[in-house]
């Protein structure tokens, strides 16, 4: 009698772990879109949260680059025999008319990327440094 309940022990055994080695043939779509799912919640508040925050960033980071760019371009283009933008005081004189442009120029921008990052990147990484606006603007 022990050796037919260890047999039969051995053959449970064998017949368990050729089970649990075998690969599954279902199909993982269902639970692919009941996890899908489940982050939508997370999805949406991560593109949220990237546009509340990341726009902002955007603008500061968008008005400065605009400001720097403007500001050489008409220096180089005012005061081009006087030194360009490698001279001061053009720069001075010239940034009192490429400031206002560039706040509006760089913030109309900084509204764009700020917000298409904040919808594209927050969607797919939500909570994620480049859905906030931290990384590359143009890509």
């Amino acid at each position: 009698m022990k050796k037919f309940s260890l047999g039969a022990t051995a053959l449970a055994v064998v017949a368990t772990v050729g089970a649990f080695a075998m690969p599954a043939m279902a199909d993982d779509e269902p639970l692919d879109k009941v996890t899908q799912g489940s982050l939508m919640v997370t999805r949406v508040g991560g593109m949220g949260a990237g546009v509340v925050v990341g726009t902002p960033i955007a603008v500061t980071k968008r008005v400065l680059h605009s400001y720097k760019a403007l500001t050489q371009d008409a220096a180089d283009k005012v005061g081009g025999k006087l030194g360009g933008k490698d001279n001061g005081p053009v720069c001075a004189v010239v940034s009192i008319a490429t400031l206002p442009a560039s706040l509006v120029v760089g913030g109309l921008k900084g509204v764009y990327y700020g917000t298409k990052n904040g919808v594209t990147k927050g969607f797919d990484a939500p909570f994620a440094p480049d859905s906030y606006s931290l990384g590359n603007l143009e890509e």
